[in-house]
């Protein structure tokens, strides 16, 4: 049961909706809920959600916890609570998904809650594998290593305890040292001190996603592109408004498929500044994921618009 397995179908499905992102920077959401709507239908290629689920998480059964693992670690572009917000309440609405096997988590708390991630909103529990960088209450990391690149960590007990069922709900953004941040490089924020990985962090992402329970308890990748950041690292102000929502079962494929929206969009700040912005490398992770069997970078793109 722990072998990594090609992921079932290497389909990434694009919604894009200009209504999604009002001109002062909110987030609609009615329509990243139709968005997410309309992007698993799609994807699965069935006619109703409840069937979309039944394809996403065929073994799930009820007391199973399922969770969603966001990226709250720049306050201004997050994984949107909105797009969260639509997920479990589909899980819910759509799949009869008690509240209480849902939960939203990331690294820290607090975090989640600068983010505007809380339970309050979400209407599921939030949390973080600790408090705060500083204040490591919380369920915290497992007390035995784990080897990543031959070198030892511990991993978040939410993802190695708490998670049966795991849904990454990446944010698209620039990384200066991965060159890009987008499903596989979220689980940095699945191990304690991942600020000691950023040399080698190609090889240290691709690693990454082959340590248990990461490759088998994953069940559908999500980027969410309605606002990112395509000229600053990834801690700076959103720069960028794609308006898009990226779905597939595919971490390897849905993330091409972003980093190549992120180059569309430094490409266009090009044109309307009338500037010469240089491209960036590839993320050199990508091709080792892909070796690996974690997924490929070849893909099939269906791309809807929500109006």
């Amino acid at each position: 049961d722990d072998q990594i397995q090609l992921p079932s179908s290497p389909r990434v499905v694009e919604v894009s909706a200009d209504a999604s992102v009002l001109e002062d920077g909110s987030i609609v959401e009615a329509v990243t809920a139709q968005m997410f709507a309309q992007g698993l239908l799609a994807l699965a290629g069935v006619a109703t959600l409840g069937e979309a689920w039944l394809q996403v998480l065929p073994d799930w059964q009820a007391g199973q916890a399922i969770s969603l693992k966001a990226n709250a670690l720049n306050q201004d572009v997050p994984t949107s609570p909105q797009i969260l917000k639509a997920i479990s309440d589909s899980l819910q609405a759509d799949f009869a998904v008690a509240r209480a096997d849902i939960f939203v988590w990331d690294r820290t708390l607090r975090e989640l809650q600068r983010a505007g991630i809380t339970p309050e909103y979400m209407g599921v529990d939030c949390r973080g594998t600790a408090f705060s960088a500083t204040d490591d209450s919380g369920p915290g990391y497992e007390p035995e290593c784990v080897c990543l690149t031959n070198r030892k960590v511990r991993m978040s007990t939410l993802l190695t305890q708490q998670s049966r069922h795991l849904i990454n709900v990446a944010v698209l953004k620039n990384h200066f040292a991965a060159k890009f941040t987008g499903c596989l490089k979220n689980h940095y924020g699945s191990f304690a001190n991942p600020y000691d990985f950023h040399s080698d962090i190609d090889q240290h992402i691709a690693n990454l996603n082959t340590i248990q329970p990461i490759p088998t308890i994953s069940r559908l990748h999500v980027i969410d592109a309605l606002k990112g950041v395509c000229l600053g690292d990834t801690d700076k102000s959103s720069d960028c408004i794609p308006k898009r929502l990226l779905l597939s079962f595919d971490p390897v494929a849905i993330d091409t498929r972003g980093q190549e929206i992120r180059n569309d969009m430094r490409q266009q700040k090009a044109v309307e500044s009338g500037q010469t912005i240089e491209p960036v490398a590839s993320a050199a992770y990508l091709e080792m994921a892909a070796q690996m069997g974690l997924g490929s970078m070849s893909y099939e793109l269906v791309e809807i618009s929500v109006t």
